[in-house]
């Protein structure tokens, strides 16, 4: 685990496509008053890994877990199960994604998206389709004074640039969802995945959000 921002903790990377080994992945765990939310997913194993042992116990020093949310169902793992058992936690994701992530998590979906709407409280839900048909990002205003943004699949780090593809979704959805993004002013982007050694990144200004959102435009056409 390590600690991002005084309330953002990241899990250890995974590597999530094995034969694309500079692909990463991590999940995060925001700290709330009103329960601690997990973003993504933190493993592949039913049981879990050693590392992700080594994750969740540190999950649960800070505090647990109260919900689960998955950005799209390629997140979607039997852990997912490991994860709820351990810490009581309801496991959310987007309308469109649920049927997907119960069959391959061999799980319940407690909580489905189906609108741009804020869930528990203070997190902003903002569907993108594209990626996948129920790929959803979500916004969180910091106390601490930043704005964060967890992209899932949407936008992703890709080296010194950043990416985006539709993978079982529309690419004319994609592009929309894009400039949906584009309208946002984000100071740290936590994605789901990367090309790269880190899913995280923080935006130096608003143009270089503009500049970001122009490369995975371009990516993906």
């Amino acid at each position: 685990m390590r600690q991002i921002y005084p309330d953002l903790w990241q899990t250890s990377p995974e590597r999530p496509i094995p034969d694309t080994p500079e692909a990463t992945s991590h999940a995060y765990l925001l700290l709330r008053d009103g329960g601690n939310v997990l973003f993504y997913g933190t493993g592949r194993e039913e049981g879990g890994s050693p590392k992700e042992e080594d994750d969740l116990r540190g999950i649960q020093h800070l505090g647990g877990v109260s919900h689960q949310i998955l950005a799209h169902w390629h997140e979607a793992a039997p852990s997912l199960a490991h994860i709820r058992e351990m810490f009581g936690s309801k496991l959310c994701c987007h309308e469109r994604d649920a049927s997907d992530v119960a069959r391959i998590g061999k799980i319940e979906v407690d909580q489905v998206f189906r609108r741009a709407e804020t869930a528990l409280s203070d997190i902003e839900v903002i569907p993108t389709p594209g990626h996948t048909a129920g790929s959803t990002c979500f916004l969180y205003r910091s106390p601490h004074g930043k704005t964060y943004l967890f992209s899932g699949d949407t936008i992703v780090p890709a080296r010194d640039s950043w990416l985006s593809a539709a993978l079982g979704g529309s690419k004319a959805d994609l592009r929309n969802s894009l400039e949906l993004l584009r309208n946002l002013k984000p100071d740290a982007v936590m994605a789901a995945g990367a090309l790269g050694p880190d899913t995280y990144r923080e935006i130096a200004s608003p143009a270089a959000w503009q500049a970001a959102i122009d490369a995975a435009e371009q990516a993906l056409s």
